[in-house]
Formats: C-alpha cells, sequence, structure tokens
C-alpha cells in the first residue's frame, strides 16, 4: 500500500477536515510550497492572519466575491454564446502570492523585454537595420499581416511606440519564470486586475493588511501621466490634452474594461464612428459640437483602425486616423502597427535580437519557440511535431491551437503537411507543465495551471513602471496552460506581498501646463453616439413597453369569457397590433367574427423569433441598445439587462399560460427600469435625450393609435375606446371622474387633452417641447437669420399642444383630425432632425 502524504509539522491545513488537501508535495501546491514541501513564508503570513480556511469559509467568501462583482457590474462577453451574452467574471477568492523578492527579478526581466521590443519595432518601422545585417529574415517581417506598410517611417509624438507592454508568464518546472507570449497591439487585462483587487482586497481584508501588499495605484497614475504626456498639443477647455479610449464596442469580449479604465483613466470611451478627422485632426463628435482630440489609446486592432489605408472592411476605425498621426496632430498609443511584436516568429529570435540591441541576455528567457520560416528551426518543429504546442506564427493569422501529443496520427501528419506548404505561417512551443495554484470550484479545490499577465508602462522619465500586480488566468484543462475565458478559464488576483512601505500609496505628483485648471468637466461633452444610444433606449423601452401592453389586453381577453365584451374588443386590439407590425396585416383586418381565431394565431406570430415586428426582436433591440450605454445608465441596470436576457430565452418558448405570466414580468422589469432613470440618472443631457426618445415615441404611438382606432369618425364604438383606455393606463382614472358608461368626448379629454395624465397626448408634447428647449445650441444650425429647423418644428407641435387645449373647450373634430394629421409627420420629423443635428453632425465644422 502506497504511503500518504506527510504533512510538514505544525503547519495548518488549507482545509481543516479535508486531509488529502493539507499541505503535501501533490501538483495543486506549486505556487504554495516549495520542492520539500515547505510552505513558502509569503504564504506561512498569509495563513498566519486569516487562519485555516474550512470549507464553509470558503463559500461564504466567494459568495462575497461574486456579490461584489455583480455589484460593480464585471463582465466579459462570450463570443461562444451566439447573443454574446455577458458572463459573469470568474474570479477566484484565493489570491496569488508572490514575494517582492522574488517580483523585483520578475520586473526587471520585464523592463529589459520592453525595452528590447521598442527597440525592435523603431528599426522595423525605421532603418531595417536587422533585416540589412541578416539578424532576422525579411519573412519574419514581410510575411507578418500585422506589419502595417502604411506605417513604414511614421513618426510617433514622443519617439515611444509602445507606452503599455504586457507579458505572460509561467513558471516551469525548475522554478524558472518564462515569457509565453507578448502583447503589445492593445494590452488588455489591467482594467481586470484592478478590479479584481478591489474585491479581494475586501473579502480579505486582514490577509491583505498583513502581508504588506503592493498597491496598485501608482501604475495607473504614471500611465494616466504619461498618456498625457504623448499629446502633441492640450485642446481641452481645462487646458489638459483631450484623450479618447477607442473600442470596438459593446460586443467586445472586454468592454467593460474598456469603460472600466476609460473612467479610471478620465478618458472619454468612443467609438470609431464618435470620431471624424477634418484638416488632418481628430475630432469627437459631442453634443455640443466636434472637440478636437489629442491621444488615443486605441482597444481596436491595428488593422482595423483607418478603413482608408489599413483594412477597408472596417467599421470600427476612424477614416483618415493615419494622416492625423502623419500630421502630428494626433498620439495614438500603442503605435499602429505595434500588434506584429506578438508574433511566435519574432518571439524566437528575441534572444539572438536581445544581444544584438542591448548587448545582454535575455533576463526572462521565452518558453522554447521554432518558427517554420526558419530552415533549421523549421527542421525541429517538424522533427518533433508530436511533442510541440503548434500555432499560427503571426497573431494576425486564423487557426486552431494544435497540441501535438493529443493528435491522432492521421491529423499529425495532416498537420506537417501544412506546415510544409507555407512554413512561415506556423510555429511551435515546446510545452512547459505550469506551475499550479489551488482554485475553488464546485465547493471544493482543484489543481489549475496559471499563466500569470504583467504589465509595463512607459514613464516621463525615459524608463519603464512595472504595475506591482497582475491579471492572474486559470486554465479550465488541469493539463494544460490553456487560459482563454471563452474555453472557461478562471482569474485570480496577484499580491506582490513584503512591501517596503505598507499600508501608503505612492502619489506621482504632476506640473500641469502652464495656465492649466484643475480637469473639470467640460460642458456638453456627451459624444454623440452615446446620446443617440440612449435616444433609442427611450424609443425602444417605449417600443417594447406598448406592446407589453398590448398584448396583455389580448390574452386578458382570451383567457377571461366573464369579462364585459370581452370579444368585442379582439377586433380592435388586432387592428392596434398590426398597426404596430406585431402581426401581419391580413390578420389584423378580419372581420369581427373571425376575431377570436386570428387572435389566438397573432400570439403565436409575436412570439415567433423569425417575425422581425415580434416581441422577440423587440426585446434584443432593446437589450443591444441599453447594452451599447449600460456605462451611461444606472447601476442596477445590470439587473435589467440580465433579466431581458431571460425573457427574451423563454418567449421563444412560450405557450399561450407561459406568455401570459412572461409579459407580466416584462412589463415589471419596463417599470423597473423606467423608475431606475427617473430616480437615479443625473438631468445631463443624456437623460434629456433618453427622455425625450420616450417621449416622442409615446407622441407617435399615440397619435397612430388613435388614428387607428378611428376616434374622429362613429367608428370608435364603447369597445375601441375602452382598448384606448386600457392601453393609455387610463382605466381607473376614467371610471373615478366618468363612474357610468364609456362616452366618446370624456374618454378623448383623458387621452388627449389631460395635462396632469402622463400617457394623455398633451403631456407628451409638452414635455417633448420642454426638453427641445433646454438641449444644448445647435452649431450645425444656428445662425442670425433662425434657420433652425429643428426649433420650427418644436414651434409646430407647441402649436398643436394649443390646439389640443381648445379642443377641450369646441370638440371639435375637424380640428382634431387636422392636428393628428399635422403630429404625424412632424413628429417622427423631428425625430430625423434630432439625429442629423446632434448625432450625425452632417454640417459641423471643425472648431
Amino acid at each position: 500500500m502506497a504511503e500518504p502524504p506527510k504533512q510538514p509539522p505544525e503547519q495548518p491545513s488549507l482545509f481543516s477536515d479535508a486531509g488529502d488537501l493539507g499541505y503535501g508535495t501533490g501538483p495543486i501546491f506549486d505556487e504554495m510550497v516549495t520542492g520539500t514541501g515547505q510552505l513558502r513564508p509569503h504564504w506561512q503570513q498569509f495563513f498566519a492572519a486569516h487562519g485555516p480556511f474550512t470549507p464553509e469559509q470558503m463559500a461564504v467568501k466567494w459568495a462575497a466575491a461574486r456579490q461584489r462583482l455583480f455589484l460593480n457590474g464585471v463582465t466579459f462577453n462570450s463570443y461562444r454564446d451566439p447573443q454574446g451574452t455577458e458572463r459573469p467574471w470568474p474570479l477566484d477568492p484565493v489570491p496569488l502570492l508572490i514575494s517582492s523578492v522574488e517580483w523585483r527579478a520578475i520586473s526587471a526581466g520585464l523592463v529589459q523585454r520592453a525595452r528590447l521590443t521598442e527597440q525592435v519595432l523603431a528599426d522595423f518601422y525605421g532603418p531595417q537595420t536587422l533585416l540589412a545585417d541578416g539578424t532576422v529574415p525579411p519573412s519574419l517581417l514581410y510575411a507578418d499581416p500585422g506589419y502595417l506598410r502604411a506605417c513604414q517611417g511614421l513618426d510617433v509624438p514622443g519617439g515611444r511606440r509602445l507606452l503599455l507592454f504586457a507579458a505572460d508568464l509561467v513558471r516551469d518546472g525548475d522554478g524558472q519564470w518564462r515569457v509565453l507570449t507578448c502583447r503589445t497591439e492593445a494590452p488588455t487585462g489591467a482594467g481586470y486586475a484592478l478590479e479584481n483587487r478591489a474585491v479581494l482586497s475586501q473579502t480579505l481584508a486582514d490577509p491583505f493588511r498583513a502581508c504588506n501588499v503592493e498597491r496598485l495605484t501608482s501604475f495607473f497614475e504614471t500611465l494616466r501621466a504619461s498618456l498625457a504626456r504623448s499629446a502633441p498639443q492640450c485642446s481641452g477647455v481645462d487646458g489638459h490634452p483631450r484623450a479618447v479610449l477607442l473600442t470596438p464596442g459593446p460586443f467586445n469580449e472586454a468592454y467593460f474594461e474598456h469603460a472600466y479604465l476609460a473612467r479610471h483613466l478620465r478618458m472619454t470611451l468612443a467609438e470609431g464612428a464618435d470620431m471624424v478627422v477634418r484638416d488632418q485632426a481628430v475630432y469627437l463628435k459631442t453634443l455640443a459640437g466636434l472637440e478636437r482630440v489629442d491621444v488615443i489609446l486605441h482597444r481596436v486592432d491595428d488593422a482595423f483602425c483607418d478603413p482608408l489605408e489599413l483594412r477597408v472592411d472596417s467599421a470600427l476605425g476612424v477614416p483618415g486616423l493615419l494622416q492625423a498621426v502623419r500630421a502630428g496632430s494626433v498620439a495614438v498609443v500603442n503605435a499602429l502597427g505595434s500588434g506584429m511584436a506578438e508574433s511566435m516568429a519574432l518571439l524566437s529570435h528575441m534572444p539572438a535580437l536581445s544581444q544584438r540591441l542591448l548587448g545582454e541576455e535575455l533576463l526572462l528567457p521565452n518558453v522554447q519557440t521554432y518558427w517554420g520560416g526558419d530552415p533549421a528551426q523549421r527542421e525541429i518543429l517538424l522533427s518533433q511535431l508530436d511533442q510541440m504546442v503548434v500555432r499560427p506564427a503571426f497573431s494576425s493569422l486564423a487557426g486552431q491551437v494544435a497540441n501535438g501529443p493529443d493528435l491522432e496520427e492521421d491529423a499529425r501528419d495532416d498537420l506537417a503537411a501544412r506546415i510544409r506548404a507555407r512554413p512561415q505561417n506556423w510555429a511551435g512551443q515546446v510545452p512547459v507543465a505550469p506551475s499550479t495554484a489551488p482554485l475553488w470550484r464546485d465547493g471544493r479545490v482543484e489543481p489549475r495551471p496559471l499563466v500569470v499577465r504583467a504589465f509595463v508602462c512607459a514613464n516621463g522619465e525615459g524608463g519603464w513602471t512595472v504595475m506591482p500586480g497582475g491579471l492572474v488566468r486559470i486554465s479550465a484543462d488541469s493539463r494544460h496552460a490553456a487560459v482563454s475565458l471563452q474555453e472557461g478559464g478562471g482569474s485570480k488576483d496577484l499580491w506582490i506581498v513584503g512591501s517596503e512601505r505598507p499600508g501608503t500609496v505612492r502619489r506621482l505628483i504632476t506640473t500641469p501646463p502652464d495656465g492649466a485648471r484643475e480637469p473639470s468637466p467640460v460642458p456638453g461633452n456627451l459624444p454623440s453616439r452615446a446620446a443617440d444610444h440612449l435616444f433609442w433606449v427611450g424609443r425602444y423601452a417605449e417600443r417594447a413597453a406598448a406592446a407589453v401592453r398590448l398584448l396583455r389586453g389580448a390574452t386578458l381577453r382570451l383567457s377571461d369569457d366573464s369579462r364585459p365584451s370581452a370579444r368585442e374588443e379582439l377586433s380592435p386590439l388586432l387592428r392596434l397590433m398590426g398597426r404596430a407590425t406585431l402581426i401581419p396585416q391580413e390578420i389584423a383586418q378580419l372581420p369581427d367574427s373571425d376575431a377570436l381565431r386570428g387572435m389566438r394565431q397573432a400570439l403565436e406570430i409575436v412570439v415567433d423569433p423569425a417575425n422581425p415586428g415580434g416581441l422577440v426582436a423587440a426585446t434584443a433591440r432593446l437589450r443591444r441598445a441599453m447594452g451599447s450605454v449600460r456605462d451611461r445608465l444606472p447601476s442596477d441596470t445590470r439587473q435589467v439587462l440580465s433579466r431581458l436576457d431571460a425573457i427574451g430565452g423563454a418567449l421563444v418558448k412560450a405557450d399561450r399560460p407561459a406568455l401570459a405570466l412572461l409579459l407580466d414580468d416584462f412589463s415589471q422589469v419596463l417599470a423597473a427600469q423606467t423608475g431606475l432613470e427617473l430616480d437615479s440618472m443625473p438631468r445631463g443631457a443624456g437623460w434629456r435625450f433618453l427622455v425625450l426618445g420616450r417621449r416622442l415615441e409615446r407622441s407617435i404611438d399615440s397619435v397612430e393609435r388613435l388614428q387607428a382606432a378611428g376616434v374622429v369618425s362613429e367608428r370608435a364604438d364603447a369597445a375601441t375606446l375602452e382598448v384606448l383606455l386600457e392601453l393609455a393606463e387610463a382605466g381607473p382614472a376614467y371610471r373615478e371622474r366618468f363612474p357610468v358608461g364609456v362616452q366618446r368626448e370624456a374618454a378623448l379629454s383623458l387621452l388627449l387633452t389631460d395635462p396632469e395624465h402622463p400617457h394623455s397626448l398633451l403631456f407628451q408634447l409638452d414635455t417633448v417641447r420642454r426638453q427641445v428647449g433646454r438641449l444644448p445650441a445647435l452649431p450645425a444650425f444656428g445662425s442670425a437669420t433662425d434657420t433652425d429647423p429643428l426649433a420650427r418644428l418644436a414651434d409646430q407641435v407647441a402649436q398643436a399642444s394649443y390646439r389640443l387645449q381648445d379642443l377641450a373647450l369646441t370638440r371639435d373634430m375637424g380640428l382634431l383630425s387636422a392636428t393628428l394629421f399635422q403630429l404625424g409627420w412632424s413628429l417622427p420629423a423631428m425625430s430625423n432632425l434630432l439625429s442629423q443635428a446632434y448625432f450625425s453632425h452632417v454640417h459641423a465644422r471643425a472648431a
């Protein structure tokens, strides 16, 4: 019988009631114990402050960490989900600890690697002496799709191509940290590392203080100051550079981090469509007009940043951006073209490049890498293919990673044939058995390989600053260091323990430019894209709410035969559902005798996901619009988004009883979001556009509903008026005022002219008029001759309001018909003009 593993004496167990998970020599403790089974000193310090964990304690701490992540809205998008659903950030409640002494050695290697990569990029996009003297073959550069020829010879502001550098590190079986890959294009993860720290420093507050963990604040202050120093000019109204974080948009997997970093670094989060190039300068489209941009921290891949000179099929970049960079009017960080330094081909040449450029051995060696484009390395790659992890040689090439030991012989032969056909496109790495750390999952601890992403930032003194921490990623596979979150990986916080100045934060003091004031909010600087999305959040929310009210009325009448006039009210409901494009017109126009059969068909059609006008499609449009600006909506909106996801999926499978319950749930979710907007949003320009979207949509819907119901003719029978009152949520108010019967004049006074009822047409028009009057001045149309078409439409809406007030006295149906006809075209025209003037800037000029 095998002897059970021994535990070092007088050391606490990780779990007091799980002896086989004690401090033994198993792989789970690679990062916690030495090769002799002794607990590392910094882990002794950690457990001295915390005490041994029990499964119950771990469950409590895991729940606390998840709750904080949820409250902070930390997510990533899963590309494997067809709807790109946001997933909770997978943070493990036990951090990874590294001593400050060990981290200093790692930091020296990271700084050396950043210096080396900077010099390599400067040569490749400059004199190319490394190609001329044969240090690297030309195919390494010219076969790489990440090498952007349009950037050759491009001068960069400040002379630096890299401002932020990252490297993925693994510790091998000998305890040596090695570089697995480098990240130079748009290094991601720093924001997630900061959020991990914010959560675990509270969840494990006592060990955090006792271990003297290095703070991350100073690194981000250095990054903020370096971004400001890279600006070629200071165009902000406060005398500081105007900085923008360029994001691909809300469907990118790391969109949370983009929004989080933008707030933390005091930058404006913007998409490519939010900016425009005029006179070789970049401008941000805001509600106040075009504002000059000085610095762009991009999270869009290099090749997608300028569709004019790089990828013509890109919808993510800014047309003409390279022209502005050449003119020296804007700094793009990291410099465009830097992504080529991420290639496996270049990684294989880094030892020789270090000797050539720095005269030094690499302090952090690579994981052994072989590039197929080099004949000697190709022979090793092919001869040891059954032992290699094979991947595309260049980061811009698509292709799956192949793990040689796991391949069948036929698959391995096929891979070898592909390598021989295009050897420059392939590279292989010798698998490293990475160190493992404990991962809390499903109530127990499991060993998992880890990869540490470490970050380096250029500082203002010509040197580099290393983040005293990083993003630790945990593999979902216990055999390999495959740490993709898309494949089920997790994350840990990295603690550098033993700080020389515990409990302090080193603050970076910077001198502002001459005459500059302290940073302050810039009036009207809401990006036009954000205002556009908020406007459509309002419209889509109101459109969905109107559809839900229609469908709730229909399901109620089908299920409650005791309701008076239930069958007679099905016909007007069908007509109104057809007007709202929820159902085809051939069903909406069925005669009264077929209304029951038609409504049953209609309820099947509205939940059909293939119906572009159905409720599933309406839910998806609202969800996308809210997701695009969730960083500008109240924090509890994330719960609304989660419920919309669940409702959208359930609608597809709903039968009639389930549909009735879902509609009730949907109505509550929409009401909750309306309450959040009213109670939690500041009354700025964004809120005004959201309210405008809601009120314009409700006004348009009211006008079309009244016209379709024939309220100005004798078609408006009691059943139709009852439906209209219910859809306007005015039934209780009507019965309180007029307890006997439904009369057309009395119902119309409530639907049209009641200034206090939130669903009356007059209430909507008055709100639209007030909010339009409070919008920022229009640089697109403003002139001394007052030719602003939006102002003219606002006047027409005001005149319609006055006529509606007159209707309360005159009851002139002819005047009502003309007023509804005028509003039928002026309200949609107002929506179009708002978009043209504030969102598209088609007439705007550069300042």
